[in-house]
């Protein structure tokens, strides 16, 4: 940045023409295209503009303004300084109280460095300088690069507040605000130049939360009411809606430690968001470890194509909160008890001691629920999720709660039983021998089969500890099912060239049962040939490139990946995808000739 060579053309600039015309904003100059006054060089930039401001949500105002770019070459973000690093053109001093008197002319209000451009919406860019008694002329410039060297005046932009252009191809953009300040004739101006920032219309929904007096949210245990959401620039028009009520508070384990913050949502009131079905709880996934931001959704293919009862969904979205930008989320469906998600029996106030309901539960090594144990054979963490009526408003377990959960305790007890039938205290329960057979009048065989098969895919070892790995039990009928499938923002990262989790939870049993070997055979015969992750991966390639390195912008990209493979080679949004590919295709392959060469001694007919 060339900051001396750009003060002294805007000083010698600013001097002729405040100095010439004697007021705050300068007369036409078709000569120099770098002039305050130049309304030849940007036409069309600001064409339809309103005045109007932001809307009291911090949405832009619904203006009809021009389409045309502010700058052509605004499509790639390689080698781009950080919008921040503009700040030192003109060190700032603090900004005074209101009240107080300024010697020298300062910056009062800066434009964001990071803004989020909506479809079909202009964004309000605003820049203001205090300075006491004297004149103040204001000049935006666009920028192709993020530098002032490749400034460019705006027609007609000589206001402290600039409205960009509704933007039609996606990009980045950036812009700057340059004031002049003269105390009166025959004086050289002070020339401001104000941060740089960027705007980029990534063509996704914006997300707006606000939460009230912009309380920060730092904990995942407390809601913070009284929230209000947002959502703006979707395809579907009718996707879009604006405050509605809502909670929110932090969610996850490891990832609440991460910079990058992921989010529980609760609505007041139930409503359909983005297509999916209507419910109250919510979730916005970072992927802050997932520089591909498609590992969920890869996932989730898998869990369709394998024809699970209920994948969740979600869309992406940009997600502003409190006015800032946080980056690239996923908005989507919470794993909650519902006719809509996981539809078991969930209960009803009305229960007996003596009366059960169903179970979602949850293996996970945090352990941290209220209702929850870990078994006596496998010493596996079980949590049960959907706790209704076995809790108090204290959270205290009620009479009826223990009764149910003693039951269900009885349950997994006899089902490692029969899965590791020669099992004594102190045993490694992978050198036990064969299943009882038996066990398959109580697990729904192909839904854990496929719950190995999209694990296995994705060589997501998170079962291995374990960390949500979700089942539920039918009372009724008395069966274990696996699933939702859920959570893979650490898997297909490495290479291996053997299955990695037939040795997690339940399938160091399950792999030594002709009856489960047998089925994984069959069912992989008939679904793996429908799995094809390419159209997926490069769709979403295409919706996501810029939203995804404006991201990186803000939060960097995380080196997961390269401290794993000790390869720092992986740097860009399309290295990432290239790389999820790779390790996808890979890891189906060695699932493949994996089980091509399981051998079935006795094959037991479990239909």
């Amino acid at each position: 940045m060339k900051k001396n060579k750009l003060l002294t053309v805007l000083c010698s600039i600013l001097f002729l023409v405040v100095c010439g015309c004697g007021s705050a904003k300068t007369e036409k100059n078709d000569d120099d295209i770098d002039s305050f006054s130049d309304t030849e060089t940007a036409d069309n930039d600001t064409e339809g503009v309103s005045d109007d401001g932001e809307t009291d949500t911090g949405l832009p105002a619904d203006e009809d303004s021009g389409n045309k770019d502010a700058s052509d070459d605004s499509d790639t973000f390689e080698d781009k300084e950080d919008p921040d690093s503009f700040d030192d053109i003109d060190d700032q001093p603090e900004i005074p109280d209101e009240d107080t008197t300024v010697s020298e002319p300062l910056f009062v209000k800066q434009p964001k460095s990071m803004n989020i451009a909506p479809r079909n919406k202009s964004v309000t860019l605003e820049c203001e300088v205090r300075a006491d008694g004297r004149n103040i002329s204001y000049q935006w410039y666009s920028s192709s690069d993020g530098t002032t060297d490749t400034g460019t005046a705006i027609s007609g932009a000589a206001d402290p507040a600039f409205e960009t252009p509704v933007y039609t191809e996606k990009g980045l953009r950036y812009y700057y605000c340059a004031a002049a300040v003269i105390s009166g004739s025959g004086e050289e101006p002070v020339v401001l130049v104000s941060n740089m920032a960027s705007v980029a219309f990534t063509a996704l929904p914006t997300l707006y939360i606000n939460t009230p007096d912009a309380v920060e949210i730092v904990s995942k245990e407390e809601w913070v009411k009284n929230t209000e959401i947002s959502l703006v620039g979707a395809t579907d028009e009718s996707w879009n809606f604006d405050k509605v009520a809502t909670s929110i508070k932090g969610r996850g384990n490891s990832t609440w430690a991460l910079p990058k913050k992921p989010y529980a949502l609760k609505l007041d009131k139930k409503r359909k968001i983005m297509g999916m079905a209507s419910h109250k709880r919510w979730v916005l996934m970072a992927n802050y470890r997932d520089n591909s931001f498609m590992r969920n959704e890869v996932a989730l293919y898998l869990s369709r194509i394998f024809e699970f009862g209920w994948t969740v969904s979600g869309e992406f979205v940009d997600l502003v909160l409190n006015g800032e930008y946080k980056g690239l989320y996923w908005l989507g469906e919470a794993i909650k008890v519902d006719k809509n998600r996981v539809d078991i029996n969930d209960g009803n106030p009305d229960l007996t001691d003596e009366e059960d309901k169903d179970y979602l539960v949850e293996m996970a090594l945090y352990y941290d629920e209220i209702v929850q144990f870990k078994s006596s054979v496998r010493d596996l963490p079980y949590i049960i999720k959907n706790d209704d009526y076995m809790v108090d408003g204290n959270d205290e377990i009620t009479s009826g709660g223990a009764a149910r959960l003693e039951r269900f305790k009885e349950k997994i007890e006899n089902l490692e039983r029969l899965l590791y039938p020669d099992w004594t205290d102190g045993m490694d329960t992978n050198d036990c021998l064969t299943p009882d057979e038996s066990y398959a009048e109580i697990i729904d065989i192909d839904s854990w089969a496929k719950f190995w098969f999209v694990n296995e895919i994705m060589d997501n070892r998170d079962s291995g500890h374990p960390r949500s790995s979700y089942f539920t039990f039918d009372s009724t009928n008395n069966v274990f099912k696996a699933g939702p499938v859920w959570y893979f923002d650490k898997s297909s990262f490495r290479n291996p060239s053997a299955p990695q989790l037939k040795t997690t939870i339940y399938y160091s049993a399950l792999f030594k049962s002709p009856a489960f070997n047998s089925r994984v055979k069959e069912l992989w015969n008939e679904y793996s040939g429908r799995i094809d992750v390419e159209p997926l991966v490069e769709s979403l390639r295409s919706e996501l490139d810029v939203a995804a390195e404006y991201d990186a912008a803000l939060w960097g990209h995380h080196d997961y990946i390269n401290t794993l493979l000790q390869n720092d080679d992986i740097k860009t949004f399309d290295q990432y995808v290239d790389y999820l590919k790779e390790r996808f295709e890979s890891k189906l392959s060695v699932v493949n000739n994996d089980i091509a060469d399981i051998n079935i001694e006795v094959t037991t007919d479990v239909n």
